[in-house]
């Protein structure tokens, strides 16, 4: 007997067995001892002199389609659990479980749980024709109001409808749940096969979230693919470096578009599958050759080689420098050595009273400035700032424009095609430019 907020798993079985185990219930609000066993025979199941035929099915009442898609989301997250492989709906299956709900909804049971007794047939004209093996899960509730993780709490309580969902043999499944005057009716449809065309694609899940670091994702609108590190997205060309396809979100433009287009300073980045450290100095990648010359190990994320090689480039490798942002103070951590970046070259500072004062400064590893120039992983810093870099004198009007290594002072802004931009600088290392060590980062005029 069904008794007043009652919630019923029916027995499971499987293509030629028959799971003796009947009846497993859970009981919402009521009491434990109300709740009777469902029992099912294997081969035909009637209610009073009717037969039910697995012949052309009656029409099926509406599906709960939102509570079906949490059961089948939840069925998934238990079989991830013990790693067996994820089910995929299947378009006939779902039909063949509402409709079965509805038998049970509309009275041809007696409005009392129970297999369909001709399931195994059944699912052959429910676009399962190729299954060898099969199971089925029922359920009822007597309210209307059980959620699916209620219902869902049943089954796993249960030891033969929690091993029908926990299967691995199963790929494929059909879900149908029904409500209506005599409560909440649901059916679960296994198999291991199931026609081509059947299996439904799910629409993709788009999240306006933003990633975490670490996370793959994919840009809803460009398919592009990026891995977040520093709070930023690092372009992702190919899975080979990672061992394989990971798996990846899909986040919407919106939120794509407005991350920051370069990592926060201080992100220390891996190449997959080559293992070489940068750290990300004014939005570019600094070789760290050894992490005793940081003072220890830090975390890292791994990123595609290739976002290092192709940094300062355009398109979805734009998330990285090739040099460091102009004005940006670095320190090397074996020396205490200060410099400051312009076209991408470090120029000393000698006291922080030549700059106007102390001023946040990135800790790197000194061999980065003593390889500066050179190719390969070194190649993220230059010796000799750019051409056409312009310096100013800290506290003076002395304008200066880099040319082939050279501090060329700049008679006027006309003379150049008007105001650019400027860093400052210690007069120092332009008026001792290449006298050695440090000041030659510039050359003598």
């Amino acid at each position: 007997m069904k008794s007043n907020r009652s919630l019923y798993t029916g027995w499971a079985r499987r293509a030629g067995v028959t799971v003796t185990a009947v009846a497993a219930a859970a009981v919402l609000a009521a009491s434990p001892a109300s709740a009777s066993p469902i029992a099912g025979s294997v081969g035909s199941a009637s209610v009073g002199s009717a037969s039910l035929a697995a012949a052309a099915p009656m029409a099926s009442l509406a599906q709960a389609v939102s509570f079906d898609a949490q059961m089948v989301q939840l069925v998934n997250r238990a079989r991830a659990s013990v790693g067996a492989p994820a089910v995929t709906e299947a378009k006939g299956l779902t039909q063949l479980s509402v409709w079965w709900s509805s038998q049970m909804q509309n009275g041809s049971t007696g409005y009392n749980l129970q297999h369909n007794p001709n399931a195994w047939t059944m699912v052959t004209s429910y676009g399962a024709s190729n299954r060898t093996s099969w199971g089925e899960n029922v359920a009822w509730s007597s309210s209307t109001g059980t959620t699916a993780a209620q219902l869902f709490t049943a089954y796993m309580n249960s030891p033969d409808h929690k091993a029908n969902i926990l299967a691995p043999n199963y790929r494929f499944i059909g879900m149908g749940t029904v409500t209506g005057a005599h409560g909440l009716f649901n059916t679960t449809e296994f198999t291991n096969a199931v026609d081509a065309g059947q299996a439904v694609v799910p629409a993709p899940v788009v999240t306006a979230a933003v990633p975490r670091n670490g996370e793959f994702f994919r840009d809803a609108s460009t398919n592009s693919v990026f891995r977040m590190a520093g709070g930023a997205p690092i372009a992702v060309h190919s899975w080979t470096p990672f061992g394989g396809v990971k798996p990846t979100k899909l986040v919407a433009h919106t939120t794509v578009a407005r991350l920051p287009q370069y990592p926060a300073d201080g992100t220390y980045l891996r190449t997959a599958g080559v293992g070489a450290v940068f750290k990300v100095v004014g939005g570019a990648p600094v070789y760290v050759s050894r992490w005793a010359a940081m003072g220890g190990v830090f975390p890292t994320t791994d990123v595609d080689p290739l976002a290092i090689s192709y940094a300062g480039s355009s398109g979805n490798w734009s998330h990285l420098r090739a040099y460091p942002v102009d004005g940006t103070f670095v320190r090397t951590t074996s020396d205490g050595a200060v410099y400051r970046m312009s076209g991408g070259a470090p120029l000393w500072v000698s006291s922080w009273a030549a700059i106007g004062g102390v001023k946040p400064a990135i800790a790197i590893d000194a061999a980065a400035v003593s390889h500066g120039g050179m190719a390969g992983v070194w190649s993220h810093l230059k010796w000799h700032p750019a051409d056409n870099a312009y310096l100013q004198s800290y506290g003076r009007p002395n304008v200066y424009r880099v040319i082939s290594g050279k501090a060329i002072p700049v008679a006027g802004w006309a003379s150049v095609g008007g105001v650019k931009p400027v860093t400052a600088v210690p007069q120092n290392v332009i008026a001792l430019a290449g006298l050695g060590g440090r000041f030659n980062h510039l050359l003598p005029r």
